[in-house]
């Protein structure tokens, strides 16, 4: 299956108009991303109908919690790894409301933002300045990126255990809807799940429930940065493999149109062969004609 987020509809624009637009490029699945408000999602229900289009996957909240603004990004609008149990909780909740959600429209997988390591260094500022002034192979480089993976290693634990806790919470849940839970793969290297993380956690809970959900711009910074290469996270989870999140990449910018920048996705689509669920992952930056040009080469 492949289909296009609602991440690639403008702000302003109109959740008609948009369904409308995604089905006169030709693709019949869109994925539903956190950005969609409750009343959004009302109008989509009424545009799959109407244009026979289907929900391959909900990402992670969906809808939008609506307990009002929020510091984070929305994606994180709470953390299922939080160490507060009454944000971990409200994690949960909105989580099992996108579980809801994805039974309501036919969808197979809530993708999730598992959490993260929370410390002050949470967008490790410094080594992402010095990977894009060009000092990627810098001792200052290795340094810092040697102090972040330490940082993490040694203030992990009791955020891997509120993930777990969380996601027992949601496991069961998920199951009796007919949901999988998809663990997609990090940006920021005290994101939650590493690469030993993810593997942590499919053998902690069954594959009927819970699978692995790749980002290949994610997987790619990790490679960039010289945490992880990026062929690992295919090669060692391949068999747990649900869904993909397809984008270009330029530098550390991520969410292009496909095959948009510096990043060659032609060697990784063998890896996305059905029944893996490909999403294209562009924000609105990507044109209309760019993600056409796109769609021969992810068919």
């Amino acid at each position: 299956m492949l289909s296009i987020s609602t991440s690639w509809m403008a702000a302003d624009a109109s959740i008609s108009d948009w369904l409308t637009q995604v089905k006169a490029l030709g693709v019949g699945a869109i994925e539903l991303s956190y950005r969609v408000s409750h009343t959004q999602l009302e109008e989509v229900v009424v545009g799959l109908n109407r244009l026979n289009l289907r929900v391959s996957s909900i990402h992670n909240f969906c809808p939008t919690p609506n307990d009002g603004p929020t510091t984070r990004h929305v994606s994180n609008y709470y953390r299922l790894s939080s160490i507060d149990e009454v944000e971990r909780q409200l994690a949960v909740k909105w989580t099992k409301a996108a579980i809801d959600t994805a039974q309501r429209v036919g969808a197979q997988v809530v993708v999730i933002h598992a959490g993260q390591v929370d410390c002050d260094d949470e967008r490790s500022i410094k080594l992402f300045d010095l990977f894009t002034d060009g000092r990627k192979d810098t001792p200052a480089f290795a340094d810092e990126r040697g102090r972040i993976l330490r940082l993490r290693d040694k203030q992990r634990a009791p955020f891997i255990e509120a993930l777990e806790r969380s996601l027992g919470e949601l496991t069961g849940y998920a199951n009796t809807k007919g949901v999988k839970i998809g663990l997609e793969t990090r940006y920021y290297p005290l994101e939650i799940p590493n690469f030993d993380e993810i593997g942590y956690f499919l053998k902690k809970f069954d594959k009927s429930v819970v699978g692995y959900w790749h980002d290949v711009g994610h997987a790619e910074m990790n490679s960039r940065l010289g945490i992880k290469p990026h062929l690992d996270f295919l090669t060692f989870y391949q068999d747990r493999l649900i869904g993909v999140h397809i984008h270009g990449m330029l530098g550390r910018r991520d969410h292009l149109a496909p095959f948009e920048g510096d990043f060659d996705l032609n060697p990784w689509l063998p890896f996305f062969g059905d029944p893996v669920i490909r999403v294209i992952e562009s924000k609105p930056v990507a044109s209309a004609e760019m993600i056409k040009a796109a769609l021969p080469n992810l068919i």
